[in-house]
């Protein structure tokens, strides 16, 4: 086993610039008026001992703070992994920085450790600052800093933190199976929802929701990204599946940039097939599948994984059309060895069942690729708090399965009605949180599946141009914010609200969600 590399503490470096200023004489004519005979200067004879001034000596002080006041950016995250592929371990150095955008002095900052939520996953082995070490307590994913210095509004801190990673198994229960985004199997290690997050900060609060084993639970700020990873101890043929700008440093060293991002996933295995296309709007789309994506029926061949790929590429033009530009240069897809699907930036997973059992477009293959890549705008371009206002991604991203069939597979629009939700008779309150219920299918059948007819009504109502000018409007106004409920119904026009009113009424816990004055 190789030592591990050194990791060097990022330094900022000011460079102060100085600035000179000129002077240009003007250019006068020499008139000659009188010739001045030189004279003989005197030698100058002291008239007094002179008395010796002491010079302070000065003594530099090194600026020692953990602040730093500067332009604001965005958040950042600096890190270093070395991953052990045979053991499944990740130590983890991570640099945090976190502007303060409120408008009072903060003293605290809450962290989010979401793999602590599960035993022997998570080990905490440090935190610090640049100078010094902070005071901190870690109780189950909420890791709380209190820093040695309070963060004043526009300024920085920079906490690095260093932790290691015991990879669970695909395989460890039912429930936890479809965490496996977090998780190794035989054929691929996977690493999602695997760093330490900042966690969100609304009305004074820092927001870490408890988990459960139904829906997603996070809502995160948009951060920049930089992560190296070092592999040891892996096959020659591995390949990395990971968004952003990648730089193969060497064959066991890759570092990827990330701009703009809810999180960084990761998925490594050395039996991934790569199939690659480009979309009309200039996406690299890249698929990352298995050997039994290629399903032989008699003397025939199905190659899911060309399915898949032609699907999320032209589902990914589909959405650029109609919610606006897509924010990276390259899409990743992977099969993945755990249930149903998942989204990240820049990357989706989607289970492998849905590539064995392919047999054509009336397929959940189909359906799962797509809706997966629409949570790249309703998820990773407008976030939401995941556990509290689900509906606000999952309903959208559903909804928008049926707007690329009907654009690309108009014959299956009714059959995606029948099979996707009629089916089912969904129930359950569109606006329902997570934590309302006991099961998956009831909070898919709620909020998801009663959520796209609630959509459904709203456009016969509101009327194709309306409705689709509505959430084009929701996409562009709320990319890289936290939205809410409230704002996207504020994007109707009074009128257009108070018509859907019974709409409301009907779906939602909550109809009443904004105000509107009499005469407004």
């Amino acid at each position: 086993m190789r030592s591990l590399p050194y990791f060097p503490l990022l330094l900022l470096v000011w460079v102060l610039s100085a600035c000179s200023l000129g002077s240009q004489a003007a250019s006068v004519p020499l008139v000659i008026t009188e010739i001045i005979q030189p004279t003989t200067q005197p030698t100058l004879v002291p008239t007094a001992t002179r008395q010796l001034q002491n010079i302070p000596t000065l003594t530099f002080t090194p600026d020692t703070r953990n602040v730093e006041c500067l332009t604001e950016t965005e958040n950042q995250h600096l890190v270093e992994a070395v991953v052990n592929y045979p053991i499944q371990s990740v130590i983890v150095q991570q640099e945090i920085k976190w502007f303060n955008r409120g408008d009072r002095a903060i003293s605290q900052i809450v962290l989010n450790t979401k793999p602590n939520e599960r035993p022997g996953v998570f080990a905490l082995n440090e935190v610090s600052l640049r100078f010094g070490t902070p005071s901190y307590e870690l109780a189950g994913q909420r890791l709380t800093i209190t820093l040695t210095e309070p963060i004043e509004v526009g300024c920085s801190v920079t906490i690095t933190l260093n932790y290691t990673l015991n990879i669970p198994s695909l395989e460890d229960g039912e429930i936890n199976a479809y965490q496996g985004y977090l998780g190794f199997g035989n054929r691929q290690l996977n690493l999602g929802r695997w760093l330490v997050s900042l966690a969100a900060r609304q009305s004074d609060q820092w927001i870490t929701h408890e988990n459960t084993f139904i829906g997603e639970h996070d809502i995160d700020d948009l951060a920049d990204y930089d992560v190296t990873l070092t592999l040891q101890n892996a096959p020659a043929n591995i390949r990395v599946a990971a968004p952003g700008e990648p730089i193969e440093v060497s064959p066991e060293r890759w570092r990827f940039k990330l701009g703009s991002a809810r999180e960084f996933s990761v998925s490594l295995s050395p039996s991934y097939i790569l199939t690659a296309a480009q979309s009309q709007s200039g996406t690299m789309v890249e698929l990352y599948s298995f050997e039994d994506a290629r399903i032989t029926d008699g003397s025939s061949t199905i190659d899911s994984a060309a399915f898949a790929l032609d699907v999320a590429t032209r589902s990914l033009d589909r959405y650029t059309e109609l919610f606006g530009p897509y924010p990276y240069s390259r899409m990743v897809i992977v099969q993945s060895d755990f249930p149903d699907g998942m989204e990240f930036s820049g990357l989706v997973f989607v289970g492998g069942e849905y590539f064995r059992s392919f047999k054509g477009p009336q397929s959940y293959l189909m359906l799962i690729t797509v809706h997966e890549i629409a949570h790249q705008w309703w998820y990773q371009q407008i976030g939401n708090d995941q556990a509290i206002t689900p509906w606000l991604d999952e309903a959208l991203a559903t909804y928008s399965e049926y707007l690329f069939i009907e654009s690309q597979f108009p014959e299956l629009t009714q059959w995606w009605w029948d099979f996707r939700i009629n089916t089912y008779s969904p129930q359950g309150f569109v606006d329902s949180s997570v934590y309302e219920f006991s099961s998956r299918r009831e909070y898919i059948n709620a909020v998801y599946l009663r959520g796209v007819r609630m959509l459904g009504d709203l456009r016969a109502v509101l009327g194709d141009a309306t409705f689709l000018n509505w959430l084009r409007r929701y996409a562009h106004e709320a990319t890289g914010k936290i939205s809410s409920p409230t704002f996207f119904w504020s994007l109707l026009t009074p009128e257009e609200y108070t018509s859907t009113d019974a709409i409301r009424q009907r779906y939602l816990r909550n109809p009443q969600i904004i105000v509107i004055a009499p005469g407004s």
